[in-house]
């Protein structure tokens, strides 16, 4: 018997050889740092995942951020009853969630004919080059000395539904209402409406001109989007058109000139418009445009964090001239304006204006039933 023996060696693939192939990592790192006048120094690492992701999913809670905060500290938002009035604890004090994300029945994706088992459709949520990120904070005498700062997860590009019960949110949750005029008439000028003569005359001429406002989370006791001077709301549960904000249109002429004149929101309410709605009555929203395909209608930006302490984390939402999302302590959900293919802004939420005072029922997510898997 013969033994053979055989050698392995690497060898450097020749220049002409390599063209034949193609290929990506799979994972990358990112370095980068950032000096604020105000915050100081940071330093940032990204681990980007290449991966896309179509997920159906459903949690009976997601609750992030949970310790005391006070109402008003902050920026801390109050509970507050359907009436608008602010709910007291035992003790007198104001009560506020126990959490900066309360997300009941929470789920991502949909199931069309969810009541057909054999024609039952999942429809996923998508997600493009997700990511998860570091962030330091650096002493001023040592640059070697840091410490974290905070954590995000992020998501390159999304599309989809998200859906759930939305008892408290803290950061960015922004969209667009929009609709004809003529739905603001029937309800400032109908059975209960508050509007004047003249300003039901000038709505009804109005009546074809679409009009739209930019709606954010808000105080719902003041239907105001800041409170003591904070960067944002913590722990708000109602959403919608900020005080002393208005409609406007992109159509010309007179009639439709009048329209940011006419429509100025004030302690919740446009021309006795109910103006403010409990996050709640919003069970699902779409993230993204559902007219377009992933590439051309994902939305971008989007991220979940946890901050022992404030970061401005890098916007990479894409509109021109962004540059930070400011947070501060605590959980931040940032679904938020970005730019699309065609480097137009867009919103990540879009309500008529029959959904937005009606709300927006939830799709399904699962087969046999809307929630609760």
């Amino acid at each position: 018997m013969t033994a053979s023996l055989s050698s392995v060696a690497l060898e450097a693939i020749p220049d002409d050889e390599l063209n034949h192939y193609t290929g990506q990592a799979f994972i990358t790192v990112d370095a980068s740092s950032y000096s604020d006048a105000t915050l100081g120094n940071y330093e940032f690492t990204r681990v980007n995942l290449g991966l896309d992701i179509e997920t159906l999913s459903n949690a009976d809670e997601l609750r992030i951020g949970e310790f005391d905060r006070s109402y008003g500290a902050d920026g801390t938002a109050p509970i507050v009853d359907d009436n608008r009035n602010i709910v007291f604890n035992a003790d007198g004090s104001v009560a506020v969630h126990d959490a900066d994300i309360i997300i009941q029945n929470f789920a991502l994706g949909r199931v069309d004919n969810y009541n057909d088992p054999e024609n039952a459709e999942i429809v996923p949520f998508k997600i493009k080059d997700p990511y998860i990120e570091l962030a330091y904070k650096t002493d001023p005498a040592n640059s070697s000395i840091r410490r974290i700062a905070g954590v995000r997860i992020g998501f390159g590009q999304a599309q989809g539904d998200l859906s759930g019960d939305l008892i408290s949110l803290t950061g960015n949750l922004e969209g667009e209402i929009r609709g004809p005029g003529s739905i603001a008439y029937d309800a400032a000028c109908g059975d209960g409406g508050t509007a004047t003569w003249l300003q039901c005359i000038e709505l009804s001429l109005a009546a074809n001109t679409e009009i739209y406002a930019e709606v954010k989370l808000l105080d719902g006791a003041t239907g105001e989007d800041t409170l003591n001077g904070a960067p944002y709301l913590k722990r708000a549960s109602w959403i919608g058109v900020p005080t002393g904000t208005n409609f406007e249109s992109d159509d010309s002429g007179l009639i439709a000139s009048l329209i940011p004149t006419l429509t100025t929101s004030e302690d919740c309410a446009v021309i006795g418009v109910t103006a403010c709605f409990r996050t709640t009555n919003y069970q699902s929203v779409y993230v993204g445009d559902p007219t377009k395909d992933f590439e051309n209608g994902s939305a971008s930006g989007a991220f979940i964090s946890l901050q022992l302490e404030s970061v401005p984390w890098e916007d990479l939402s894409g509109i021109a001239g962004a540059s930070r999302v400011y947070t501060e302590k605590g959980a931040f959900l940032n679904i938020a304006k970005y730019a699309d293919s065609n480097g137009q802004q867009r919103y990540p939420l879009y309500l008529d204006l029959y959904n937005a005072l009606t709300g927006e029922p939830r799709v399904a997510t699962c087969i046999g039933r809307t929630k609760g898997c």
